[in-house]
């Protein structure tokens, strides 16, 4: 159970492959003043595409760093716990990864909001970075470039899934769904060379 009182933090880190954002997904089945639950921030589930240039063609890595505002209402005795799962899949290739699939009391995910107590409450969502390549097989890195020509570029469409459980102290369960897809582009520049010299000439 989260401590009581939980500072309010909106940050989102960038790097090379970032999953820039988190999106809006409404509770699913609940209206008026059921117990109801969404996911916030910039009113989009967002995901930046991503151009990394390797003269070998060759990635180490492609992470994301999600970020999501979670907002709950109506939940009797305050939330009990909170359940985060993302998942990763190639653009029209069956199979997914599961990258993640934790509880917020685990060490991969950080809350800071309101206290969980309450009935009513936002919170903000953190997870580890996460490497796409490094869980299963329907991502990995033989999928993104490799064995390019110089001058040659790969486009690899990435495709992924977050879901939240907020689970109340009255045993009360939402559940909120979001997707977002980004591209990933591989270029093996040209190889390029400049010379400069001086002839010195003289005459006698």
């Amino acid at each position: 159970m989260p401590e009581p009182t939980i500072r309010r933090r909106t940050t989102l880190k960038r790097t090379a492959a970032v999953l820039a954002g988190a999106g809006t997904a409404l509770g699913l089945g609940y209206a008026g003043s059921r117990p109801s639950a969404a996911l916030e921030a910039d009113d989009r589930f967002l995901a930046d595409d991503v151009r990394v240039e390797r003269n070998d063609g060759e990635l180490d890595a492609v992470t994301i760093e999600p970020t999501f505002e979670l907002e709950w209402a109506d939940f009797g005795g305050g939330v009990e716990a909170v359940e985060v799962t993302v998942a990763a899949a190639l653009k029209g290739e069956g199979g997914f990864d599961v990258l993640l699939d934790a509880p917020t009391t685990d060490g991969a995910v950080t809350v800071e909001g309101d206290g969980f107590e309450a009935t009513d409450g936002t919170a903000t969502i953190a997870l580890e970075r996460l490497d796409l390549t490094a869980t299963g097989s329907a991502v990995t890195l033989e999928d993104f470039g490799g064995d390019l020509a110089p001058g040659a570029s790969r486009t690899t469409g990435v495709e992924l899934t977050a879901r939240i459980d907020v689970v109340g102290a009255q045993s009360e369960t939402v559940t909120t769904v979001e997707t977002a897809s980004f591209d990933v582009t591989v270029h093996n520049p040209e190889g390029e060379i400049s010379t400069v010299g001086r002839a010195n000439t003289d005459a006698a």
